[in-house]
């Protein structure tokens, strides 16, 4: 009777009470349970049987979300690749028409994650079949398919961007969780590229578990300061006690990339709140974003950037289980990322300028 109800309601009021299933039970399921429950939003039909949505045409403008192209004022590019906002479908992909989910693209990552790279980039944020959320709990064997075209089409307009609109200037690679996870594949290739590989500043992938084992058969380096430049850095935001944890699921027993953005090293040092320059945050009651200074503190843990559960704890979304901060992997350390970007654009410069006779 359930299913019967849900099938008849509009997409948008589906993936509310999807969400709202998933927000209910993550508190009170094992990671186990929680994974198990993502059957409710599996696709009805196999991925060969399922029609996929059409390509997109990288040369058209209409295949980037809100692009800022060609500002003379800024030297540097940013590459980015979204997360998944693809939660609930028929398809194993997303339509790239469904502008529910390119809405939900806009308001979410592209507002509290792509935007840290603005004031310092060129910014290219590719519209692509990104895998359905489920694909995820099947990434050994469907779900691998879904999340193979999807990097394929970020493949395509990471090449379409370099032909059409990079003209030789450095640039950066950056993502978030579906994102970070077709993002380590796309630095592989770059960095099997000398040319691409000098133009190369830094990446940034968070809310995926980087494995070091995949990093070193790829010649891939992690950044161990915060100014070195050509190099990666990743982590994944918990607390010490959260119900779920993308490490423990999907890279068990296994050594991953986990930087601390407030001191930008791999050691497991404590960082108190007070380095944290400003996390970006949504007031409710002024309906504005605002800066919070010295939001969290921060540690690395076992492969996870560990914090103490925020002041404002209660208002945060946390669909992945209490003490999972993975949409939050940026916003968290809003400032510091942004002033490492400069940073370490800084570093690049100078380093050509130092290396050119």
């Amino acid at each position: 009777m359930c299913f019967v109800f849900l099938n008849q309601l509009k997409p948008f009021m589906k993936c509310i009470l999807y969400f709202s299933v998933l927000l209910f039970f993550s508190v009170q399921l094992s990671s186990c349970n929680r994974m198990a429950l993502l059957e409710l939003i599996k696709p009805p039909k196999s991925f060969e049987k399922t029609k996929q949505p059409v390509a997109a045409d990288y040369t058209n403008i209409e295949a980037w979300h809100k692009p800022s192209f060609e500002d003379s004022s800024k030297l540097v590019d940013c590459f980015f690749v979204h997360p998944t906002t693809y939660i609930i479908g028929k398809s194993w992909n997303q339509d790239l028409n469904d502008a529910h989910v390119n809405w939900r693209t806009k308001v979410l990552p592209i507002r509290y994650q792509a935007l840290t790279f603005k004031s310092s980039c060129n910014l290219f944020i590719p519209k692509y079949r990104q895998a359905i959320f489920y694909a995820f709990k099947s990434i050994q064997s469907t779900g691998k398919k879904a999340l193979d075209l999807a990097y394929q089409d970020v493949r395509r307009a990471f090449y379409s961007y370099l032909k059409r609109h990079n003209k030789g200037k450095p640039f950066i690679l950056a993502a978030h969780s579906q994102g970070a996870f077709h993002g380590q594949r796309l630095l592989a290739e770059i960095m099997q590229d000398s040319v691409l590989k000098k133009q190369l500043i830094v990446a940034y992938l968070p809310g995926w578990p980087v494995q070091n084992q995949f990093l070193q058969a790829n010649d891939i380096p992690v950044c161990s300061t915060a100014q070195q430049t050509t190099c990666m850095v990743s982590w994944n935001t918990e607390s010490a006690n959260a119900n779920f944890s993308l490490v423990e699921q999907f890279a068990p027993n296994s050594s991953v990339v986990c930087i601390n953005p407030l001191s930008w090293r791999s050691d497991e040092q404590y960082q108190a709140k007070e380095a944290n320059k400003g996390a970006l945050q949504p007031n409710k009651r002024t309906k504005r974003d605002e800066i919070i200074l010295y939001y969290c503190d921060a540690k690395v843990v076992n492969g996870v950037l560990q914090i103490n559960p925020p002041s404002n704890q209660a208002a945060l979304q946390m669909p992945m289980g209490r003490g999972n901060y993975h949409l939050y992997d940026y916003n968290f350390f809003h400032q510091n990322i942004k002033l490492n970007i400069a940073d370490r654009i800084q570093s690049y410069f100078e380093g050509i300028s130092i290396a050119t006779p």
